[in-house]
């Protein structure tokens, strides 16, 4: 006689005791909802942080200039010096990340942003509205001399859809 039957007895004996003793699935059900939530609530927190979209503003402008070829231009650092002022303002003053989107509105206006000299204003009064006159000036300084025929302000409002 086989022992592979007498065997399969004593597993589904064993398997149904298992099932019995393990009670309801519903706290686990529970459990994992409170998991999924706590790390969206988590995530949430992080991403409106003013470091993180700046960061992703950064990687995103970069990514569209190295499209274009004009990755290590003069705009581009200009930018990025008005991306770290304002990243600076809105940690000193504890800016969430949606406040400090709205101070850069200005740059998605496509009315406003009309010529390079245009985008070099609408930089010059953002630096203006967060406190910085040194960089303000800078952007003054700029928007007087930027050509507006230029390869890089063809990319920049390609970019920004005008």
């Amino acid at each position: 006689m086989s022992d592979v039957p007498s065997a399969a007895i004593e597993v589904a004996a064993t398997a149904q005791t298992a099932v019995e003793s393990s009670g309801s699935i519903w706290p686990y059900v529970v459990g994992g909802i409170a998991l999924v939530i706590a790390a969206g609530y988590w995530g949430f927190k992080r991403m409106n942080k003013p470091t993180f979209i700046i960061n992703q503003i950064r990687k995103r402008n970069l990514k569209a200039m190295k499209k274009a070829g004009i990755e290590s231009n003069e705009a581009t650092v200009d930018l990025d010096k008005l991306l770290t002022a304002i990243e600076e303002h809105a940690n000193k003053n504890n800016l969430t990340g949606a406040d400090m989107l709205k101070l850069l509105n200005p740059l998605n206006d496509k009315s406003r942003m009309q010529t390079a000299k245009d985008m070099y204003t609408t930089m010059q009064h953002i630096a203006r509205e967060i406190g910085n006159t040194k960089l303000a000036g800078e952007f003054k300084g700029k928007s007087s001399g930027v050509k507006s025929n230029s390869r890089l302000m063809a990319g920049l409002f390609k970019r920004a859809g005008i």
